[in-house]
């Protein structure tokens, strides 16, 4: 089980696949590598800690606030014998202890708080080691003040869907990220991938919308159909967008990282024929 953005390498993958694609091109862009630490902030289900641990044997962390994701997390670990290299923590980022090598938060920031961005990029940096890389994939407002979208789409889902979410805009987390002793190395904006996931989302919701209203109630129903059809326009419509931003340590010699971006493409963890000889 997987949330957030998916990855569209070709534009035509089904939702599964693109999905899978998200979590390798992370992999990829923060160059995990056998014998490293991975933390995954707000880690949800496992799905990226397990492809790592699956494909390079790292040993990961997972922290989350939700006791349902921490239990079928730690079921799917267990199911897959990976227990030794993962610990799910059912814990707030904040009480994070120790030093990793690679740090990655994915779909969690916009639950931060505008105010409290600068402490949440502190705390990543105080936790990635001297020579480590985080990478902080989320979603950004457009608004250059950082303020609601459109047409109280932000009121709706700040009531209904998601409450206490704020949406900053990519000016200001890439400011805190620099007050917070961060260096931002890679930007990549990923809009339209949100946008074709939220049309697919969207499409498998109607698909399965009597069995849907039986699970969770007509009001239930009618709230997400709104909220998910109203997110594919928003994404479209560039009122909201999507940022995967890699960073290390600010201030420090760059001779640990590639020249160019090539790195991201030039092969792919799904298809490497060298995976098999990387599990645990």
């Amino acid at each position: 089980m997987v949330y957030s953005c998916a990855y569209f390498e070709h534009g035509n993958e089904d939702l599964a696949t693109a999905q899978e694609k998200k979590i390798d091109h992370i992999l990829t862009k923060i160059r995990l590598q056998r014998g490293h630490t991975l933390l995954d902030i707000g880690c949800g289900w496992g799905a990226l800690l397990i492809r790592a641990a699956e494909k390079f044997g790292v040993r990961g962390v997972g922290v989350t606030l939700s006791p349902n994701q921490a239990t079928l997390a730690r079921q799917l670990i267990a199911e897959k014998g990976l227990t030794e290299y993962i610990d799910i923590r059912l814990q707030d980022y904040r009480d994070i202890q120790g030093k990793f090598d690679r740090i990655t938060s994915v779909g969690m920031f916009e639950h931060v708080g505008l105010r409290n961005l600068r402490s949440y990029f502190a705390k990543i940096d105080s936790l990635l080691v001297n020579d480590g890389i985080a990478m902080n994939h989320g979603i950004t407002s457009t608004d250059a003040e950082s303020g609601e979208t459109p047409y109280g789409n932000g009121e709706f889902i700040e009531q209904f869907v998601f409450p206490n979410g704020e949406l900053p805009h990519l000016g200001l987390v890439l400011k805190t990220m620099q007050e917070a002793g961060l260096e931002a190395f890679d930007i990549e904006n990923l809009r339209h991938h949100y946008a074709r996931t939220c049309e697919l989302w969207t499409n498998n919701f109607e698909e399965h919308a009597e069995s849907i209203k039986l699970l969770a109630g007509e009001r239930r129903y009618r709230i997400w159909r709104v909220y998910l059809a109203g997110c594919a326009y928003a994404f479209n419509k560039d009122w909201i967008s999507l940022y995967q931003i890699g960073c290390v340590k600010a201030g420090r010699q760059r001779n640990s990282l590639p020249w160019s971006r090539q790195y991201m493409y030039s092969q792919s963890i799904a298809v490497d024929s060298r995976a098999s000889d990387q599990t645990p």
